[in-house]
């Protein structure tokens, strides 16, 4: 188990500790992935493809990160991570520690999904681009349902004189912001037609228009 996997787990288990997530929250953290890992193996032979292809080539086996590799070293990208490193995980972090339940508490659930996201995404890393890139985008996209409560929460706390009510509104709405503008801008307009070269992406060639399923096993 590889240790990103290890410190998700670890502080998921805190922040339930201080509450409960919704129901829905806790099946789509195990639906999601499993929906992914399935895709991989039915509808994408497991990556096999692109797997051998780079083995071919003496990278071990290795698949380039988000992008394809394109943003790693930028300046801009590295700043942009560091950013949401610390504004989504960070202060929130601080906030469920720290902060009255009745402050924090709507921060937990995005924590939680988010933490989910990070370790599946660590566990798909060698899937094909595909279902590796449903991972962010599915996350990000369900995740702006609790983002929203959040906000509301945030606002609806009394009294609002408290010193870290105003800590709580501020991160809730820098959170959606910021996870709105990463999926429907870095993710969907940005990172997703880099996937549309089909040299990085092999195409998987269907059997069926309607259903997903490969015509024969590639190798």
């Amino acid at each position: 188990m590889s240790k990103i996997i290890v410190i998700c787990a670890v502080l998921s288990a805190f922040l339930l500790s201080k509450q409960f997530i919704p129901t829905s929250d806790a099946i789509f953290i195990v639906a999601y992935p499993a929906y992914i890992c399935l895709a991989n193996a039915i509808c994408f032979n497991s990556n096999e493809l692109a797997l051998s292809r780079n083995n071919d080539e003496g990278k071990g086996g290795a698949v380039d990160s988000l992008g394809h590799g394109q943003f790693m070293g930028k300046v801009a990208f590295t700043r942009y991570m560091i950013g949401f490193q610390v504004v989504t995980v960070l202060f929130p972090l601080s906030l469920v520690a720290f902060a009255p339940l009745e402050i924090s508490g709507g921060a937990i659930s995005p924590l939680v999904l988010l933490l989910a996201q990070i370790a599946t995404e660590s566990l798909t890393k060698y899937f094909h681009d595909v279902p590796r890139f449903l991972t962010p985008v599915g996350f990000n996209a369900y995740r702006l349902k609790s983002l929203w409560h959040w906000v509301e929460t945030a606002y609806l706390v009394v009294p609002d004189n408290h010193p870290w009510y105003y800590v709580g509104v501020t991160l809730s709405g820098m959170n959606l912001v910021m996870w709105s503008y990463n999926l429907f801008v870095f993710l969907l307009l940005r990172s997703l037609p880099i996937y549309f070269d089909k040299v990085y992406t092999p195409p998987i060639e269907m059997a069926y228009t309607l259903v997903p399923i490969p015509k024969s096993r590639q190798h």
